[in-house]
């Protein structure tokens, strides 16, 4: 059961104030663990949960108290095993499978300066270094190799972008753009 008892409705949660940290996958063993695929650069924030937030979108989330945190190393990186306290076996376990798991953005560590969420590049703005307009960031691929982005393209197919400093002159939060340092055959 989650964090509020069967008399009441669970709090209710400021979908801008969640951070989209993971992705539920199938259980892990007999206990109620889930394997999560981590959807942050640092797996290692789960650890510093006390609460995570789990729904298929960040309107309609439950709050779930985090009773576990390990890690499993695989050929594709790292796999959180998660447990919960109101999830007890694997049938509960299953039942959230291909859920999304949400982090308040108050309990995660402050960014430093030059660090930012990756969700935060959606619908930017992205430019080339002489002033032509390219497109709109609309998805953020979180690659092994490094993050892809995703410029939707009036008119043309989309553009896959390596999130490489070889090819970002600038990445303007406040100002809502990137300028892109594009190389012969990236935008055709």
């Amino acid at each position: 059961m989650p964090m509020s008892d069967t008399h009441t409705s669970p709090p209710t949660v400021d979908p801008d104030a969640l951070l989209l940290v993971g992705r539920i996958g199938k259980p892990h063993g007999v206990q109620g663990e889930m394997k999560v695929v981590p959807e942050t650069d640092d797996p290692e924030r789960f650890a510093d949960l006390e609460t995570c937030y789990v729904g298929a979108r960040p309107e309609a989330v439950t709050p779930y108290a985090v009773a576990s945190v390990r890690y499993q190393h695989t050929k594709r990186g790292i796999t959180v095993l998660l447990g919960l306290d109101a999830i007890g076996d694997r049938n509960e376990a299953e039942t959230l499978r291909g859920q999304l798991v949400y982090a308040h953005l108050d309990d995660l560590p402050a960014l430093e300066d030059d660090e930012f969420f990756i969700e935060d590049l959606i619908d930017l703005d992205v430019i080339t270094t002489d002033g032509d307009a390219v497109g709109t960031i609309v998805d953020v691929m979180d690659l092994p190799g490094h993050p892809v982005y995703v410029v939707a393209r009036p008119g043309q197919p989309d553009a896959l972008i390596p999130g490489v400093p070889e090819f970002l002159e600038i990445i303007d939060l406040e100002a809502g753009r990137v300028v892109l340092r594009p190389i012969e055959g990236l935008l055709d």
